[in-house]
């Protein structure tokens, strides 16, 4: 069988013919769809006041689901560790476990209040321009690694959880946060953070102290005569027969890393910091709005197909009975 080669050309024109079946299949779906209601417009109806009464008893006030959402610091946990933890938190609020009561005497919670939690979620944080700054929170968990301007901060996790008690946001969120930090796992990797740390701030600040001492000591011991007479160079200067190098630059470099350590250290105080507090979205999950637009569409699809089973019932009674 000889197969047919195909240029870029060909390969465009049959894309855009497929594409073009696409939508007049779904054109001619809707078109069916549309005189179907027209004909058993009742069964449509009748699914349809059905679908909206569930959207608006689901969207009630007291039934609204709200996100909240915070950014933490993690020292020394790693974000994989931080994610297996913060998800054994559904174990809290699942009434078929056994350690529910445990869950709830670590959380500090009632059980109300873990009655209104669930939904917890984590997602990664992206810093665009390498630069250890947030930029953004990767909430549909498709960002590009593989691009330089993607990079997952290692430090950096974005939390959140569903409640539908708004006003006890705070509380639930820094009961969360005190419950990953009082995990064994989490302790021992902060610890050993911590611990790194130190040693780091110490180094810098020696390695500052090494150089301005160095610097003050040329400047100071120079001596007379011969050696006292300074000729310019490029690195530096040149003392009598000695080559004396200015350390200014490597003494802001050392400083500046020795500062950014400190800055870290500082933000080291446990496991995980959560930066600034638990955000809410005003915006409800299950919104009068988004519900009745999800009710009118699901029950729009779920009419016809129950008017056309009511249609073609005679012929599924005679296919049944063959």
């Amino acid at each position: 069988m000889q197969e047919r080669e195909m240029n870029f050309f060909d390969v465009c024109v049959a894309c855009c013919r497929a594409i073009g079946r696409g939508f007049r299949a779904c054109w001619n779906l809707f078109a069916a769809m549309l005189r179907l209601t027209y004909r058993m417009w009742w069964i449509v109806l009748s699914v349809l006041v059905i679908a909206l009464v569930w959207a608006n008893v689901e969207a009630r006030k007291s039934n609204r689901v709200y996100k909240a959402e915070a950014l933490v610091w993690l020292n020394g946990p790693t974000i994989e560790l931080t994610e297996q933890v913060y998800k054994s938190l559904r174990l809290a609020v699942s009434p078929e476990i056994s350690q529910t009561q445990n869950k709830m005497a670590q959380l500090g919670l009632s059980a109300e209040d873990l009655q209104n939690v669930s939904g917890f979620e984590t997602f990664y944080v992206i810093d665009c321009m390498n630069d250890s700054i947030a930029d953004r929170v990767d909430y549909r968990h498709k960002a590009n690694l593989t691009d330089t301007v993607n990079v997952r901060m290692p430090n950096r996790l974005c939390i959140s959880f569903l409640t539908k008690d708004p006003n006890n946001v705070s509380k639930v969120g820094s009961a969360i946060v005190d419950y990953l930090n009082r995990d064994p796992q989490m302790q021992m990797a902060y610890e050993h953070k911590r611990v790194v740390m130190e040693r780091e701030v110490a180094f810098a600040k020696n390695q500052v102290e090494k150089l301005d001492s160095l610097t003050s000591a040329f400047y100071f011991n120079q001596g007379t005569g011969k050696q006292a007479q300074i000729e310019r160079w490029e690195s530096g200067m040149v003392l009598g027969r000695r080559e004396i190098k200015l350390f200014t630059d490597k003494i802001y470099q050392e400083f500046y890393r020795y500062s950014s350590l400190d800055y870290t250290l500082a933000f080291c105080t446990a496991p995980v910091v959560q930066e600034g507090s638990f955000t809410i979205n005003p915006a409800a999950v299950n919104g009068r709005t988004k519900m009745n637009i999800l009710g009118l569409f699901f029950g729009w699809i779920i009419g016809c197909i129950l008017a056309l089973v009511v249609e073609r019932r005679k012929d599924i009674i005679s296919w049944l009975k063959q």
